[in-house]
C-alpha cells in the first residue's frame, strides 16, 4: 500500500532577496520566502497529503528570529488543523544545537533528533502507512556519512529518508554521500535538502525538492515542492507544484544577430530596447509551468500559478554596430526604458541588471583564424586547455590568490574574500580570456579603433 505526502526543502525564512534597491519592491521581495512557505501549505491541504516533511534549512543562518518562527509556527499549525502531521529535518543553516525555537511547535510538528538517525511510524487510520527515517545536523557542519545509518526493520510500508547532503562522496561538510551509497539502503524515497535546484538524482530514489523561493540570480527559475506517490520496493511518483512569488530570469541578447520585431538588424540603443523588451514579453507569454518543464525531470502539476513578480537579467553579448553606443550613460538609459516598457499585467516586472559583455563588430572567428596565424594559435590553445586535465589544474593553481576551486555544495560558505572557482566558472574565464586576446589582436590586425 502506498502514500502521497508533500516533500519540500530550503526554506530560508528571513533571507531577502538580493540584487533589488527600490524600496517598495524591497518590501514586496521580503515577502516572498513567506510567501512561497504559505502556498506550500496551501498545496498540502488542498491536495490533502498524509504528512509533510521538510529537508533542512528551514532558516536562513543559524539566528531563529521571533518572527520567522512565529511564522513556521502559524503555518505548521495549519497542517494541524486538519491532523497533518510534519516532519522536519534541521539543515547547515539551521543546526539544530545552535538556536533553541522561541515558540513552541504544534503538536503535530517532529523534528528528528541530531544525536542519531531516528526511525517514526507515520499512523494511519487503522496500521502505519508509512516509515520515515531522519537525523538533524547537531552544528553547521557535519563529516559523517550520515546515510550510512538509515537502516529500515523492513520494508512491509514505504520507508522515506529526510537527509540534508551535498551528495558529494569527497565532501566533509555536508553528510558526504553519493547516489550509490543512497541507492543500497532499502529506502524508497530519500527527500533531500541542501541543493537549491529541483531534481532527481539519477542512479537513486531520491529528489531535491530546491528552494522554494530564489533569492538571486544565481537561483533563477521557479521553485517549489514535489507531490510525492510511493510504495514499498517501487520507483516513487513525482510532481513539482511551483511556489515561487518571485521569479529569475536571465536572457541573453547576442547584439550581431539580434533583430527587432519587424527583422531589422538592431544598430541603434532604441532598436536594441525593442528588442529586449519583445524577449522579455516572449518569456511571460510562454507561461511559467511551461519553463519549469523544460528544466525539471519530472512533470509539472496542472495549478493556476503565476508569479507576482519576475526579475529579469540582461546579459549583452556578441560584436556589432551597437557596440559603440553602449557607454557608461547607455547602460542605466537602458535599463530605465526597458522598465518602463515592460507590460505588468498581473504580475511586476523589472530589470535587475545589465552586464555588457559585447564588443566591436569584427568577421567571425572562422575568418579570424584563417586569416591571422596568432589567433588561430590562441584558439587551438584554448581547445587544449579545455581537453587536458594537467593542463587545467595548471591553471586552477595561477589564476589568481583571490580564487578558490570549490564544490557546488561548498559555495555558500566561502570566505566573503574569496571568489568561487568551478568548472562552469573557469569556463567563463577561459571564454573571457579568449575573446578579449582575440579582440585586441583583431582590432590591430583591422585597424579598427
Amino acid at each position: 500500500m502506498g502514500v502521497r505526502f508533500l516533500h519540500a526543502a530550503d526554506l530560508h525564512l528571513g533571507s531577502p532577496l538580493e540584487s533589488v534597491t527600490d524600496k517598495q519592491r524591497t518590501d514586496e521581495l521580503h515577502r516572498a520566502t513567506h510567501d512561497a512557505l504559505k502556498r506550500i501549505i496551501s498545496l498540502a491541504i488542498d491536495r490533502e497529503v498524509e504528512f509533510v516533511v521538510v529537508s533542512g534549512d528551514l532558516y536562513d543562518k543559524r539566528a531563529r528570529s521571533v518572527e520567522a518562527n512565529d511564522f513556521l509556527v502559524q503555518q505548521f499549525e495549519r497542517l494541524n488543523e486538519r491532523d497533518v502531521p510534519c516532519y522536519i529535518v534541521h539543515g547547515n543553516h539551521d543546526p539544530l544545537y545552535d538556536g533553541a525555537e522561541r515558540l513552541d511547535w504544534p503538536e503535530n510538528v517532529h523534528v528528528f533528533s541530531a544525536d542519531g538517525v531516528e526511525i517514526i511510524e507515520h499512523p494511519g487510520e487503522e496500521h502505519t502507512t508509512a516509515r520515515l527515517l531522519g537525523q538533524s545536523y547537531g552544528q553547521q557542519w557535519v563529516s559523517e556519512t550520515l546515510s550510512d545509518e538509515y537502516t529500515p526493520p523492513d520494508s512491509t510500508v514505504p520507508n522515506i529518508g529526510l537527509l540534508h547532503t551535498g551528495l558529494n562522496p569527497d565532501g566533509r561538510k555536508y553528510a558526504p554521500c553519493s547516489p550509490s551509497d543512497l541507492a543500497a539502503k532499502e529506502i524508497d524515497y530519500w527527500a533531500l535538502g541542501h541543493i537549491h535546484t529541483p531534481g532527481r538524482i539519477a542512479g537513486a530514489n531520491a529528489a531535491y525538492a530546491g528552494i522554494p523561493q530564489g533569492r538571486h540570480i544565481g537561483e533563477a527559475g521557479v521553485g517549489g515542492c514535489y507531490i510525492v506517490e510511493v510504495e514499498p520496493n517501487a520507483s516513487p511518483e513525482l510532481a513539482f507544484l511551483p511556489t515561487s512569488p518571485v521569479v529569475w530570469h536571465e536572457i541573453e541578447i547576442d547584439i550581431g544577430t539580434a533583430k527587432t520585431g519587424d527583422g531589422k538588424q538592431v544598430g541603434t540603443l532604441s532598436e536594441l530596447v525593442s528588442c529586449v523588451v519583445d524577449r522579455c514579453q516572449e518569456v511571460r507569454n510562454t507561461g511559467y509551468t511551461e519553463l519549469a518543464e523544460r528544466v525539471l525531470d519530472v512533470p509539472v502539476s496542472d495549478v493556476e500559478w503565476e508569479p507576482t513578480g519576475v526579475i529579469f537579467r540582461l546579459n549583452l553579448v556578441g560584436r556589432g554596430a551597437v557596440h559603440d553606443q553602449l557607454d557608461e550613460e547607455a547602460i542605466p538609459w537602458l535599463q530605465t526604458q526597458i522598465g518602463e516598457r515592460l507590460p505588468s499585467g498581473t504580475s511586476t516586472v523589472w530589470i535587475e541588471s545589465i552586464r555588457d559583455r559585447t564588443s566591436p563588430p569584427l568577421p567571425d572567428d572562422e575568418t579570424l583564424r584563417e586569416e591571422d596565424e596568432t589567433i588561430d594559435e590562441l584558439h587551438a590553445l584554448v581547445e587544449e586547455l579545455r581537453t587536458q586535465q594537467e593542463v587545467q589544474q595548471d591553471l586552477r593553481e595561477t589564476v589568481g590568490e583571490v580564487w578558490e576551486w570549490t564544490p557546488a555544495e561548498e559555495t555558500e560558505d566561502l570566505p566573503e574574500d574569496r571568489l568561487v572557482l568551478n568548472e562552469d566558472r573557469l569556463d567563463d574565464l577561459i571564454d573571457s580570456a579568449l575573446r578579449r586576446a582575440t579582440d585586441r589582436i583583431a582590432l590591430e590586425h583591422y585597424n579598427v579603433d
